[in-house]
């Protein structure tokens, strides 16, 4: 009888769960690209986070972010990268790949967030965005080569083509494996975000 019991306890988990995979729906809350994005994280499963430092969506999405990165599987990898939609969005990339050249992006990626919707900080050009590095400890001299070196145009461009590559509305949007991608409208909000996220690295891991 306790045979028949746990068989039956069993099925019904393992219904539940079948359940919980197919909940979620292609076309419904994320979207399948036709013709999927090559990853740069070889047999890892990449997910990557297209984002713009003056969203305010993206802003409210980083607590997430950071969240999730502290559960995530060792098997996936997580690259952000800044969306360059038209001109006006140039900026954000830039401040984004020169906090990398110069090894500060760890240290300052959430800083800048705040910067700009916390504090209000008004980047107007070049000069504005090196005296916020150096009064957040930044060599002055590395920030303004930063911003001539050939590494961060390379860098600005791949960036404006990759953006149209994933085919999404806007940011921010989390592509998973150059396959899926999802969004808060998609999901249903930002707090739903990363549950559909984790659908899909566990597809894209079986």
């Amino acid at each position: 009888m306790k045979k028949i019991f746990f068989c039956f306890g069993l099925l019904f988990t393992l219904i539940n769960t079948n359940t919980s995979l197919a909940e979620y729906l292609e076309g419904k809350h994320y979207v399948a690209l036709d013709k999927p994005v090559k990853t740069e994280t070889g047999d890892s499963v990449e997910v990557r986070e297209l984002f713009w430092y003056y969203c305010p969506h993206c802003f409210d999405l980083e607590p997430m972010v950071n969240n999730w990165l502290n559960y995530k599987p060792d098997s996936v990898k997580f690259i952000r990268q800044p969306a360059v939609f038209s001109d006006r969005w140039v900026n954000g990339a830039i401040f984004y790949y020169v906090l990398e050249e110069i090894g500060e992006l760890e240290r300052l990626h959430s800083p800048l967030f705040n910067a700009i919707h916390i504090q209000k900080t008004a980047f107007i050009d070049q000069a504005d965005f090196v005296d916020w590095l150096v009064d957040n400890g930044a060599d002055e001299d590395k920030a303004n080569g930063a911003f001539k070196s050939f590494s961060v145009k390379i860098k600005l461009n791949k960036s404006k083509i990759n953006t149209v590559k994933y085919h999404s509305n806007g940011v921010p949007t989390i592509v998973v494996n150059g396959k899926y991608w999802v969004d808060s409208s998609h999901a249903g909000s930002n707090s739903e975000i990363f549950k559909v996220v984790d659908y899909l690295v566990q597809k894209e891991s079986q």
